[in-house]
């Protein structure tokens, strides 16, 4: 599998990705990693019909993710998204090891919820996200801040 970005952003597949990232990256694939919506198929109908004509997309929970991204071997690009960072983290400690390893994650948009804090106008964590954040960046996984290509990377460090 030709991975090319991994985002978290909870809108998922919305005019962002799919204006802003799907050209500038040439994606035509997008693999949704989420184990609930992986469960719902009302969701992934949604989702799937939200997509552009030809754009391929694939809603697995995260063990399937990871055996794909282990034996796919199509050059297609594509991009892994999540809807949440534990999702990402789960992922990551799945690869470990294996000649797949997560080595960075965007983090696109992550909205305001009760027991959030907001980090920047984009991005709001909890306590728990900053520390799987720091689990992340223990596997080696860079972990920054960029909601369209055309804004600088920032690196989480930087905010947290």
């Amino acid at each position: 599998m030709n991975v090319v970005a991994t985002r978290v952003d909870e809108r998922l597949i919305h005019g962002q990705v799919m204006a802003s990232w799907s050209k500038r990256l040439q994606l035509t694939r997008i693999v949704v990693v989420d184990d609930q919506i992986a469960k719902d198929d009302f969701m992934k109908t949604v989702l799937s019909m939200s997509a552009p004509a030809g754009m391929q997309i694939d809603i697995l929970s995260v063990k399937d993710a990871a055996t794909m991204v282990k034996s796919d071997t199509d050059s297609a690009n594509t991009m892994l998204l999540f809807k949440r960072i534990s999702a990402a983290l789960e992922l990551a400690r799945e690869l470990r090891g294996s000649s797949y390893e997560m080595a960075e994650l965007n983090l696109g948009n992550l909205g305001s919820v009760p027991g959030r804090v907001q980090v920047t106008k984009n991005i709001f964590l909890s306590e728990e996200e900053r520390k799987q954040i720091r689990e992340l960046q223990g596997l080696g996984v860079n972990v920054f801040l960029q909601m369209l290509y055309t804004d600088p990377k920032v690196p989480v460090d930087d905010v947290l």
